[in-house]
C-alpha cells in the first residue's frame, strides 16, 4: 500500500535531486526553500493542506524540469 504524500517527503526528494545533480541546483535550492516555507505555513495552521501539497509538488516539478548546468573546472 502506498504511503500518503507529505510535504517533508517532497522536500526530501528535492534535496536528493539537488545532491545527485538530477536537476539544476539553483532551481532545486529555491524549490527546497519554498517547500520549507510551505511546511512552516502548515505548522502555523495557515493554508489548506491539499493546496500546500499541490504547491510543493509543483515546486518539485520545476526543480526537475531544468537540467544542471555543466560544471567548469575552477568554478
Amino acid at each position: 500500500m502506498r504511503q500518503p504524500e507529505t510535504l517533508e517527503a517532497v522536500q526530501a526528494r528535492i534535496r536528493t535531486a539537488w545532491q545527485t545533480r538530477r536537476g539544476c541546483g539553483l532551481f532545486a535550492s529555491a524549490a527546497g526553500l519554498r517547500v520549507g516555507r510551505l511546511i512552516a505555513l502548515r505548522d502555523a495552521g495557515h493554508g489548506e493542506p491539499a493546496a500546500l501539497l499541490r504547491q510543493a509538488l509543483e515546486a518539485e516539478a520545476v526543480a526537475l524540469a531544468y537540467a544542471p548546468v555543466p560544471r567548469r573546472a575552477g568554478l
